[in-house]
């Protein structure tokens, strides 16, 4: 019955657009697999499991890339509706982190060394708000 619960989860996982989901069903495998053991973690659903993080990545990835086109192409046109889509971004973002912050500690449960948290980090990257900070700070004084 664990071993379906898991595969349910692993396959809502592959499809689900809702990144504050996507985070809880992290966590749900997550905490599956630290009560009843990584030993019932079979190949397939392990592989699964990676399929579908690879395809959470992809989306989540092409989402941060659109956004990043279309502030940088729209910016200074209205500054009001610049800080309202700061916001409505800054709000999408932080659910994405929860997603990539439940995927990260997923894969460490499976591998501290999983080569697919580099993915994650990159995907971190492409995040728009910190840069725009950033780019309004200007660059770091000097000692």
């Amino acid at each position: 019955m664990v071993t379906a619960s898991l595969h349910q989860l692993i396959k809502c996982l592959r499809t689900e657009p809702d990144p504050s989901f996507v985070g809880s069903l992290y966590r749900s495998t997550a905490d599956s697999l630290r009560v009843v053991g990584m030993g019932l973690l079979t190949p397939d659903l392990a592989d699964g499991l990676l399929d579908a993080t690879k395809a959470q990545l992809t989306t989540l990835a092409e989402k941060r890339k659109i956004r990043s086109s279309r502030v940088h192409g729209h910016r200074g046109a209205d500054e009001k509706a610049d800080d309202d889509d700061r916001e409505e971004i800054a709000l999408l973002e932080e659910m994405e982190e929860f997603a990539l912050e439940d995927m990260e500690k997923t894969l460490r449960l499976l591998d501290v060394q999983h080569p697919l948290l580099i993915a994650v980090a990159s995907v971190r990257d492409l995040g728009i708000i910190s840069r725009l900070e950033s780019e309004e700070e200007g660059p770091a004084e000097q000692c």
